[in-house]
């Protein structure tokens, strides 16, 4: 794989942007690295996944460091639900292998790399659908409702598969292990198959769905984003889809990016924390989109 002058100039200004949103939000921020890699330097979509996860790895580690707690708040529930991890994971990137085997696809009289198309396709879907429920909660549902994580009850409170586990961080009352082992495997999973760290997605889980504070949440959810990415870096590694030099340059930047996110959460409330992280999920997909659309309709 060679190295441009390109990724070597926009790799650290993208991981420094990206690296902010860690800080901020706790989500490893591949879900906006992975599209910007394919879209805006070129990158094969399964490169781009890898030299994401890649980056997700070293983002997160600089992250838990700006924001590392001596009472270890929010690591408990980080511990239980990264059990599941490894397994989705590997499923993940396995199955970007099997896609990297498909012959190209012929729509509209235009070649098409069937690993571009179907990851990004997934990718929007699933970008739509975070921000969508977001956008609804926290502008519609929820729009007069004061910002009180402390009497916030998540949907897995009445689920009671046992055990049952008590967390200092969720004040709703005790939570399923074996739903939260499950949330693992679908976050590893999301990390193998779209090099995203699997932060987007458990952000919105662990205050929804597991009731946790949200700036606990932002914090189990760093841990939980440096596990999947380095089991994620990992697999894809051994399966040759990491650009080594321009993850280095994207971690550069994000070392600095993270401190600066660290910064700007201490002064920002819960819940404008879920709004922000709305809109972004939001530009996230219409960048997706853009491309499919393109990819689709080269001719418009």
């Amino acid at each position: 794989m060679t190295v441009t002058w390109s990724f070597l100039i926009a790799g650290p200004l993208i991981g420094f942007s990206v690296g902010v949103l860690t800080g901020f939000f706790g989500a490893g921020g591949g879900f906006i690295i992975t599209p910007v890699l394919n879209i805006c330097l070129g990158l094969e979509m399964n490169i781009a996944v890898g030299t994401s996860a890649c980056q997700v790895l070293g983002a997160s580690s600089f992250s838990l460091l700006h924001h590392r707690d001596r009472r270890l708040m929010g690591i408990k529930v980080a511990l239980c639900t990264g059990a599941g991890i490894p397994l989705g994971a590997f499923a993940g990137a396995r199955l970007v292998k099997v896609l990297k085997g498909l012959a190209p696809w012929q729509l509209n009289g235009v070649t098409i790399d069937p690993v571009n198309m179907l990851l990004l396709s997934v990718f929007a879907v699933f970008l739509l659908l975070v921000g969508a429920w977001m956008a609804f909660d926290n502008f519609v549902r929820c729009r007069h409702r004061p910002d009180d994580d402390q009497r916030h009850v998540g949907i897995l409170a009445s689920w009671h598969v046992p055990p049952m586990i008590r967390f200092r961080t969720v004040p709703g009352g005790p939570v399923s292990l074996p739903l939260l082992v499950l949330m693992g495997v679908l976050m590893g999973f999301l990390s193998g198959l779209l090099g995203i760290g699997g932060g987007v997605i458990m952000l919105p889980a662990l205050f929804y769905l597991v009731g946790q504070e949200t700036k606990y949440a932002t914090r189990s959810d760093m841990m939980l984003v440096f596990v999947s990415g380095l089991f994620s870096t990992a697999f894809h590694a051994l399966d040759r889809n990491i650009h080594y030099p321009l993850a280095l340059a994207l971690m550069a930047g994000a070392f600095f990016g993270t401190r600066v996110g660290a910064s700007l959460q201490q002064r920002v409330q819960g819940k404008s924390i879920r709004q922000y992280f709305c809109f972004v999920v939001l530009a996230a997909w219409a960048l997706v989109m853009v491309k499919l659309l393109a990819t689709l309709f080269p001719r418009m």
